[in-house]
């Protein structure tokens, strides 16, 4: 993860962990880099379609895991928003075969799940954000943002819950 300022959020459902993304959502700007990173069913694209509803990507614009297509693009709400799925992605595939770094600096807003199988190459100004699994609907979501802008986010979204 990058340093910088950090917090952390127990989400205790699914519609919890979508109502923080879309919050969050409505405080991104352009060339917002999200690095998501947890196991399989942690919650990563339940806030990714909170993001989407805070960018106001239209409903019929359905969000989901873009694992067999790698990039889904919703280009509907006030940013375009580039999903990525890094799971299925083999080891060792350089950057520039993947086409990634053309969606982060496109101006929009890039999330990435699997995001730790390609942090060397991601810029460091970014938002990490870390998704564990505590029990059945719970989940512990960490935040943690480098450069300014990202943390300025941060720290909209920090305010926005009242969070310590």
């Amino acid at each position: 993860m990058v340093e910088g300022p950090f917090f952390s959020v127990k989400s205790r459902s699914e519609r919890f962990t979508r109502l923080l993304g879309s919050e969050l959502g409505g405080l991104l700007g352009p060339g917002a880099i999200l690095a998501l990173m947890g196991e399989l069913g942690s919650g990563k694209t339940r806030f990714v379609q909170g993001l989407a509803q805070g960018l106001g990507v239209p409903p019929w614009e359905r969000v989901s895991s873009p694992s067999f297509a790698l990039i889904h693009e919703y280009l509907g709400g006030r940013l375009p928003l580039y999903h990525v799925d890094l799971y299925r992605l083999p080891e060792g595939v350089p950057d520039q075969e993947l086409g990634l770094e053309e969606y982060l600096y496109r101006g929009g807003v890039c999330a990435i799940e699997w995001a730790d199988r390609c942090l060397a190459w991601l810029p460091k100004e970014r938002l990490d954000l870390e998704f564990i699994i505590l029990g059945r609907r719970s989940r512990e979501i960490s935040f943690r943002a480098s450069g300014t802008k990202h943390q300025e986010m941060l720290e909209g979204l920090v305010a926005k819950f009242h969070l310590p």
